[in-house]
């Protein structure tokens, strides 16, 4: 009878330690990994805006350097053809949303663009606690 007992003791508190570890751990463990989204966010922007500038000037360079060479496409001659030449998957912003569209938006971080053959301006939203900051890139040659 003292067995049967003890043996109820230990199933019931194997009962609460293993409940405490399935839900006690994860409360705990959750706030703490969200503390840094908001500087996650920030630099998914961040990123984004200095992924689509190298991108822009490495295809302008490319074009420029093989001018004469005649094997590459030609580049894009609107905002709409670079923003497709850059993100064919349709990467999605921080705040939600397409992460590269024609103008700015300071609400989802998505990084503007709008450009031409000859010049591309790309532009950072003042998103979150980051400055709102543009780049423009120039074919040099034409």
């Amino acid at each position: 009878m003292y067995q049967q007992k003890t043996q109820d003791l230990f199933i019931r508190i194997g009962g609460f330690v293993l409940l405490l570890i399935i839900f006690g751990v994860p409360a705990v463990i959750v706030p703490m990994t969200m503390r840094d989204v908001p500087q996650r966010s920030e630099v998914k922007s961040l990123t984004t805006y200095q992924e689509v500038i190298n991108i822009v000037q490495r295809n302008i360079n490319k074009f420029e350097l093989s001018q004469g060479k005649r094997r590459l496409m030609p580049l894009p001659e609107d905002s709409v053809s670079w923003i497709q030449l850059i993100n064919p998957m349709g990467r999605k912003a921080p705040g939600g949303g397409f992460a590269i569209l024609p103008q700015a938006n300071e609400k989802t971080g998505a990084i503007g663009l709008s450009g031409s053959r000859e010049a591309v301006t790309i532009t950072l939203p003042a998103y979150r606690t980051l400055h709102a900051q543009s780049a423009t890139i120039v074919m040099t040659r034409q």
